[in-house]
């Protein structure tokens, strides 16, 4: 993975690293969406976490910010939060 790159493994990560890079571009949220061709309530929902938000839609916005969208394996373990929770419960 590129040294730059930012692990986005939620759509919550994913919207942060998007408004991050808008920022240090100095860009308002009206000024990337007209850019990218979406509303900005849509990327409104996507900074913040919108799981709904069509990849393509997403792939113009990260085009108009200079970056891509790459795939690389999970570093780690995957964790099945919800396995770990229930190893926590008690049978009456």
């Amino acid at each position: 993975m590129d040294s730059n790159a930012v692990s986005v493994p939620n759509p919550f990560d994913l919207g942060r690293a998007i408004r991050g890079h808008r920022k240090a571009r100095d860009m308002t949220q009206a000024q990337l969406a007209d850019a990218a061709g979406v509303s900005a309530k849509w990327l409104s929902e996507v900074e913040n976490g919108k799981a709904t938000a069509e990849v393509g839609k997403i792939m113009g916005v990260l085009g108009c910010l200079g970056h891509t969208l790459s795939v690389a394996p999970r570093r780690g373990p995957l964790l099945d939060l919800g396995a770990h929770i229930d190893s926590f419960a008690q049978d009456p």
